[in-house]
């Protein structure tokens, strides 16, 4: 008799219901754009929340995807009642800094999926796809409006700025303007000067005795050269190089959540207009080296690493980058 329970008992637990995985998706990021991966998991939301909460895994990292939800959160509760999701987070969810609408977007995109709703709440609010959606009406960044220091003799060190491939030649006029402020924070960027934007002793002394930039890439091929520590970007055409242009890469250096990681690449997309769902916020003249990396324009680009990945450049010389590069242009980020 014994040995029939005990039978019955292994049959019963053989047989038992076991719960089927299934193909769920995981949105995680790449720079500044919002994409999935697809996973087998068990149904509902519970067990697509944990994982996202787990990050990429090792392969998916070497392929690109990143997370911006800091390390350590876990899951507390998830209710779904009707067309809407309520889930509850761990408080080091909610660490405040400029990602935090970024891990918002990859909890709402991946729970309305998994759970079949429109809704989600977050730390009691609510948000919906919609709230992340491009606006119907394009705005370009601007830059700082921060009043800029007068400069003497500013239309020579505009002159030997644009000598120097730092300046085009049309925008010599005299003033000390942003685009030259940002043209002499790219001059100290490469010369190693404290990057203060400043027109001081040193910077004029080395003015006088600097050359122009020279590429690491010997190719006689147009190419982009993007420099993450000197923040500079080298447009460079029959191996010589033809405009520098100052820029800030990614805050997590060679990181895939939020860095810009090092190698060579070509230009495989290009938007005049792309929008970014995770920050909401658009990149003009965006030009995709790979993923979610671009090189665009940005209103803010100071003098250290600010971005989410990509290479901002000052609206002035945005343009100017995204019609130097075509699909296929080679770009090596160092």
């Amino acid at each position: 008799m014994r040995r029939l329970l005990i039978l019955t008992g292994f049959l019963l637990l053989v047989l038992a219901p076991v719960a089927e995985a299934k193909p769920v998706k995981l949105y995680f990021l790449q720079a500044e754009r919002l994409t999935s991966v697809t996973r087998d998991l068990g149904d509902g939301a519970t067990p697509a929340i944990q994982a996202l909460l787990a990050g990429p895994t090792t392969a998916e990292r070497k392929a690109g995807y990143g997370t911006v939800i800091p390390s350590g959160v876990t899951l507390t509760s998830v209710n779904v009642d009707d067309d809407k999701a309520t889930v509850e987070l761990s408080a080091n969810f909610a660490t405040a800094d400029v990602t935090y609408l970024a891990r918002v977007a990859q909890v709402v995109y991946t729970v309305t999926l998994a759970a079949g709703v429109d809704e989600v709440e977050v730390r009691g609010r609510t948000f919906t796809r919609d709230d992340f959606a491009a606006p119907d009406e394009y705005v370009a960044p601007k830059p700082p409006s921060a009043k800029l220091p007068r400069v003497r003799n500013a239309r020579a060190v505009q002159e030997r700025l644009a000598e120097l491939t730092y300046l085009p030649e049309d925008a010599v006029n005299g003033k000390f303007d942003y685009r030259t402020q940002q043209a002499v924070l790219a001059f100290q960027s490469w010369e190693g000067l404290e990057r203060d934007g400043v027109v001081g002793p040193m910077t004029r002394a080395r003015l006088e005795d600097a050359g122009r930039p020279r590429p690491m890439t010997r190719s006689r091929a147009r190419q982009l050269e993007i420099y993450r520590d000197r923040g500079v970007v080298l447009l460079i055409e029959g191996a010589r190089t033809v405009r520098v242009i100052h820029t800030s890469t990614g805050i997590g250096q060679n990181s895939t959540d939020t860095g810009t990681p090092p190698g060579r690449f070509k230009i495989y997309r290009k938007e005049q207009r792309s929008w970014s769902i995770p920050y909401k916020t658009w990149l003009p003249f965006a030009a995709y080296w790979n993923a979610g990396w671009a090189v665009h324009g940005y209103g803010d680009v100071p003098a250290f690493p600010a971005s989410h990945g990509c290479a901002r450049v000052p609206m002035p010389e945005a343009q100017l980058v995204y019609d130097f590069v075509s699909i296929g242009t080679p770009v090596r980020v160092i």
